[in-house]
């Protein structure tokens, strides 16, 4: 389930602080150490077991695939937006 708030903003399966909100500017750098510029757009929320979810995939991002998850270790503040 893909959601655009979440209350309390805390990672499940940690309890975490999430990081990051809804309209933060953001880093991403993905698995080959290219980096882009986007912005969080909403939550991941699987209704069940979820393998992404369980390796840290909690944003969604204004991407070209705005339904896959990615993980906050791989984003960082874009304090340039």
């Amino acid at each position: 389930r893909l959601v655009g708030s979440f209350s309390g903003r805390r990672a499940s399966a940690t309890s975490q602080p999430l990081r990051f909100k809804i309209g933060d500017a953001v880093i991403y750098t993905n698995e080959f150490g290219a980096q882009f510029r986007r912005r969080v757009t909403g939550f991941y929320q699987p209704t069940g077991l979820s393998g992404l979810y369980a390796r840290g995939a909690r944003y969604l991002l204004d991407s070209s695939s705005p339904w896959m998850p990615v993980s906050e270790s791989s984003l960082r503040p874009d304090d340039s937006a």
